[in-house]
């Protein structure tokens, strides 16, 4: 009986090491990616208004993915024009390194930069002794010289670990004066512990652009529909002769990923090496199970997601501001506030009487 697979068929003949690899380098353009994309590109095709781009988003979100798939579509388009001039590189992309003893090194960033300029001031002798003020301004000419339309830094979270909180303006300082002088745009992508970068200064503000590329939420049913969705995809792309049936497990996907497609892409493969190693046919829930993030773990990425996404709500309150403004008096504010808050008790007091439910593993429903 002849199988539809979705993956290349003959996977199955390979070595187990070459059918883990098919899987680890598949990617899906699922509806948060996309979006979060889409806006993106736009930021960066827009008249240079917005010099630094903040990307935000929780760890394990795909954050690293959406950077090289928009490097792709970058570089695709330019593709004639890389072809006539060797030296044009219109998007460059570095993840920072995670600073030891809580000191960022620029100098560890601006010779990576050189580096996937390939600047060749990095392959002389004794470059690393090069001052930071000299590298910079290296950079800044190769910056320049390659006509970089955008810089992509993975990991820029990494930027605010810094010794003194008084370093802090000087590290997005540092990069806005990059940007500046160069005409070229920085995104900074990184998880919530990037927030305390975004609005250092009122010249910050106004010349930055915040995307928020948000995992999928339990409580909105589009997104638990474009998750379902997601593990049904992963599913038919993991290279068994017997297809898994991870749909019926999808409630426990959600629950060890907490919405996250990259953290759920990486338990699949962990779980895919395991079954493959024990010379299983298909992917099990003990699979799923023995490779997913302990209880323990989820509470903390959960706690520090949620707490970032909470600085990221737009609120519709701008009394503060207001008030600040002089447009209102704190009175009114009061008032206003007062009544907000006896509306809300009213609505809760509506639903307190619903019992809270949890549902058995593997008792989700199908795509829909």
């Amino acid at each position: 009986m002849a199988h539809d697979y979705s993956f290349p068929q003959e996977l199955l003949t390979l070595p187990i090491a070459d059918r883990i690899a098919y899987f680890q380098q598949y990617t899906m353009a699922h509806p948060k990616l996309l979006r979060a994309a889409e806006k993106l590109k736009n930021a960066i095709d827009e008249p240079a208004f917005f010099s630094l781009i903040f990307l935000f988003g929780p760890t394990g979100v795909g954050k690293t993915t959406l950077l090289r798939r928009i490097t792709q579509k970058l570089l695709a388009s330019f593709q004639t024009e890389m072809e006539l001039d060797k030296g044009f590189i219109p998007i460059a992309n570095i993840e920072v390194a995670t600073p030891e003893f809580s000191n960022f090194d620029w100098k560890d960033f601006y010779l990576r930069a050189l580096g996937v300029l390939q600047d060749p001031c990095i392959q002389l002798p004794g470059s690393g002794r090069i001052t930071n003020l000299k590298l910079k301004t290296s950079l800044e000419a190769a910056l320049k010289h390659r006509r970089l339309k955008v810089f992509c830094i993975d990991e820029a979270q990494n930027l605010s670990k810094v010794a003194s909180g008084r370093k802090l303006r000087d590290q997005t300082d540092c990069i806005k004066s990059l940007a500046n002088l160069t005409g070229v745009k920085f995104v900074l992508a990184g998880t919530y512990d990037l927030l305390i970068l975004r609005n250092l200064s009122a010249q910050l503000c106004r010349r930055s652009l915040d995307i928020h590329f948000e995992r999928y939420k339990a409580e909105n049913e589009e997104d638990l529909k474009a998750f379902r969705g997601v593990v049904q995809t992963f599913q038919r792309h993991l290279p068994f002769e017997q297809e898994p049936d991870l749909l019926q497990y999808w409630d426990f996907c959600y629950e060890r990923s907490f919405g996250c497609v990259g953290i759920l892409k990486d338990w699949l493969s962990q779980a895919l090496a395991t079954a493959l190693l024990e010379g299983a046919k298909t992917l099990t829930l003990s699979h799923l199970i023995s490779s997913a993030y302990s209880q323990e773990q989820c509470m903390i990425i959960v706690n520090e997601t949620r707490l970032g996404e909470k600085q990221l709500e737009f609120t519709s309150d701008s009394s503060a501001l207001r008030i600040a403004l002089g447009l209102e008096s704190h009175q009114v504010s009061v008032t206003h506030n007062a009544s907000q808050t006896a509306k809300t008790q009213s609505r809760r007091s509506a639903t307190s009487n619903t019992k809270p439910q949890r549902r058995p593993v593997g008792g989700g429903e199908n795509v829909g």
